[in-house]
């Protein structure tokens, strides 16, 4: 609620001074929630000036983010409140917005109210579609397409340093000492940013990342509560939009790898991985996304690890489904090539607002099964390990 009016006042101050002055009484216009889904309902509480007597029926709101705009209609909600000066009305976005979206009247003063629209790893730019007109940049070669795809990538208003996998701190029982944990930190960075020089004189760079991920599997119930392995996973990769058609992915990544686990002598394991990585987004009605994304890796050095292909194969096939407000399931299968798999399933909600994008608090349950759990034990089967925790981004 904090979070909400914080919004708020700032759309007000935003929207309200630099645009209207202290002079002009514009319309105010509030969101139920921040969060923005593509096909799903929107809530707004609008405030109408005093010397406006009467409330209209239907209005109209101005949503624009990522490139892409639209006009949507609003109704007058049934059970609208009866203050004076204070309605609610509905509508729904019929386009896929990315990050940071403004929202204003049309035709009528008002404040530019700022929501936030999903921007989850898997996925999270996506082709911006448009009406075809004489001013369009570019268009399909199928003159029956009644659409515009703009192909170049745009990585919009995400901030620079954002949430990569999973962060998470999980704890569960073992067979060796009883208990034990398993935590992971993950981040991605983007260098150029689309709108500083560099970026600016080639654009291209701006969809450039560095990535890290690091995740520890710590013995709580072993004598003097060891970290058992770590895995440092420094990555560069290149992400851009695909077209989304024909069953065409959303979105590519392609990069190279490096994971080790830091130790020396005969604990030592490292490898090094070529990687690309497709992504076709599925979006349903009630606001639900479901992802699928395949890893297609091939092992550039792996002399510490010389048999891993035989338990980790050449794909990490990955799912992941749910809405961003609501429970999100992430499914990862590995098969290698000597017949050995491994599983892992991935089940949270949040327990409060999230901050931004996938961040926030989330209760995390998860479940692993299979071989190489971790870099060091790649060829060992540790059986089902069930943990529950806490999550910040997913």
């Amino acid at each position: 609620m904090i979070k909400l009016k914080f919004f708020i006042a700032v759309s007000i101050i935003v929207g309200i001074l630099p645009a209207y002055g202290w002079t002009a009484e514009p319309w105010l216009i509030a969101s139920q929630s921040e969060v923005i889904n593509f096909g799903q309902k929107i809530t707004f509480d609008i405030v109408k000036p005093q010397d406006v007597s009467d409330w209209p029926e239907v209005l109209k709101v101005k949503l624009s983010g990522n490139g892409s705009s639209e006009e949507i209609e609003l109704s007058l909600a049934k059970s609208s409140a009866t203050s004076a000066l204070r309605r609610t009305y509905v509508g729904v976005a019929s386009k896929k917005y990315v990050g940071i979206v403004r929202a204003e009247l049309v035709a009528l003063s008002s404040n530019r109210l700022v929501m936030l629209a999903p921007s989850e790893d898997a996925g999270s730019m996506q082709v911006t579609e448009v009406a075809p007109s004489t001013s369009s940049v570019e268009s399909t070669d199928n003159p029956s397409n009644n659409r515009t795809a703009v192909i170049i990538a745009n990585p919009g208003d995400e901030p620079a340093l954002s949430a990569y996998e999973p962060m998470y701190f999980v704890v569960g029982k073992n067979s060796e000492s009883g208990i034990d944990s398993r935590f992971q930190l993950s981040f991605k960075y983007r260098p150029f940013d689309p709108e500083g020089s560099v970026a600016g004189f080639l654009p291209p760079l701006s969809n450039l990342y560095f990535g890290y991920t690091q995740t520890t599997l710590w013995d709580i119930g072993g004598n003097s509560s060891p970290f058992k392995d770590t895995s440092y996973r420094p990555i560069l990769f290149y992400r851009w939009v695909g077209s989304g058609r024909n069953f065409m992915p959303d979105e590519w990544r392609v990069g190279a790898e490096h994971e080790s686990n830091g130790q020396s002598g005969e604990a030592s394991r490292s490898l090094n991985t070529a990687f690309i990585r497709p992504t076709w987004n599925f979006d349903m009605a009630d606001g639900r996304r479901l992802s699928f994304f395949p890893k297609f890796q091939q092992y550039l050095n792996k002399n510490e690890n010389a048999d891993i292909q035989s338990y980790r194969g050449y794909v990490d096939w990955q799912l992941r489904y749910g809405r961003e407000d609501g429970l999100i399931l992430a499914g990862l299968y590995r098969l290698g090539t000597g017949g050995y798999s491994a599983g892992q399933l991935e089940i949270s909600y949040p327990v409060s607002d999230r901050i931004f994008a996938r961040t926030g608090a989330f209760l995390h349950l998860q479940l692993l099964s299979g071989y190489g759990e971790t870099l060091l034990d790649f060829n060992k089967n540790n059986g089902t390990q069930v943990r529950l925790g806490l999550s910040i981004a997913r």
